[in-house]
């Protein structure tokens, strides 16, 4: 993670612009010498000895562009700061997961002129108490209801999908069932059960910006194929480097897995 040259590649492979789809995912180390591996908890919440993985993926091409390894207990956070320092190519921008919601992050790459594109947490402070939607938009047959607001951040791009509200407040009651959940909170809880909200300091459509978080879908497949297909999801290597060399592989394999995949898509073979 630390050899520029790899980051040179990286912004290569980047040159065709756009935002980059931005995820970490933590895979189990066995080795007993790996300085990397350290106890951290899993997206299982288990706490295990792991390396925390984090990977860019392009929304122009749809390919990965950069993989990099981390200590086990770091924070999402702080790897990001990690990679625009060493990423040569600083025209881009980053659509994150909830993992990334740090208002202070999203200040500092407002400074820098770093493009962002962020969901925030359901307890968002960010979040206003009272909303009124504006506009419906369709994505794939789905119907969802929104609106736009200004804010110190950029805009505030607000969601209500009635399928998925319906999910959430079954979650909810099935919390209060359990006990897990008073009926009082499940009444607060379910005034956002359906809604969703982006932060962005782009002033977009609120088409565009729900369909390229959309696609972030996209970015845990590419995981999904490294940890499963791939079966990159622990590791026996010791030594830090041999850990970073092989994950390079793993780019580059998932680069050819992703291009033959986009082939067989053209020609509806899949």
């Amino acid at each position: 993670g630390n050899n520029p040259q790899i980051y040179d590649l990286y912004a290569k492979l980047a040159q065709e612009g756009g935002m980059l789809f931005y995820d970490l995912t933590s895979v189990l180390s066995y080795s007993k010498n790996l300085k990397l591996a350290e106890k951290g908890y899993n997206a299982n919440h288990e706490y295990e000895n792991q390396i925390n993985i984090i990977m860019a993926f392009s929304t122009t091409t749809h390919l990965p562009i950069a993989v990099d390894v981390f200590y086990g207990s770091i924070r999402d956070v702080k790897t990001i700061r990690h990679f625009i320092e060493r990423f040569s190519c600083k025209d881009l921008g980053f659509i994150f997961d909830r993992g990334f919601s740090s208002y202070k992050l999203l200040l500092d790459l407002k400074k820098e002129k770093i493009h962002y594109m962020v969901p925030l947490k359901k307890n968002a402070t960010l979040l206003p108490k009272h909303f009124k939607m504006e506009d419906a938009l369709v994505y794939r047959k789905r119907a969802v209801a929104y609106c736009k607001k200004k804010n110190r951040y950029g805009f505030l791009y607000l969601y209500e999908d009635p399928s998925l509200r319906a999910e959430e407040e079954n979650t909810l009651l099935r919390k209060v069932k359990e006990g897990t959940l008073s009926l009082a909170d499940y009444r607060e809880q379910k005034k956002l059960a359906g809604v969703f909200a982006i932060v962005s300091d782009l002033d977009s459509s609120a088409e565009v910006v729900y369909e390229q978080y959309k696609q972030r879908e996209e970015v845990e497949l590419s995981f999904d194929v490294m940890k499963n297909e791939l079966e990159a999801d622990k590791t026996y290597l010791g030594r830090d480097d041999a850990v970073r060399g092989y994950f390079i592989m793993i780019l580059l394999s998932m680069r050819l897995h992703f291009k033959i995949l986009k082939r067989l898509r053209e020609r509806d073979l899949v």
